[in-house]
């Protein structure tokens, strides 16, 4: 193998690598850049906070009935777009 054939396979695979390089930081940056990957966490942390400061016998058959209907929205809503 001669001095520029070399060269051009050591191109070749430098550039495969950075072809692979940046499909793979676009995967693991896709969830933050989307925001999505912070949608449940933050939920959460807002009904706990939510019931820490209201602290009143009302709040918990609230939180639930509120749960309740946002996951029969979840299922529904799908269904109606089609």
């Amino acid at each position: 193998m001669t001095t520029s054939e070399r060269q051009a396979a050591l191109i070749a695979q430098c550039a495969r690598q950075r072809v692979d390089a940046a499909a793979e930081v676009r995967a693991l940056l896709q969830p933050v850049s989307s925001g999505t990957g912070f949608k449940l966490p933050m939920t959460i942390a807002g009904v706990v906070l939510g019931m820490i400061a209201t602290r009143s016998g009302r709040a918990m058959p609230m939180l639930t009935a509120g749960l309740s209907l946002w996951k029969l929205v979840k299922k529904v809503l799908p269904m109606l777009r089609r």
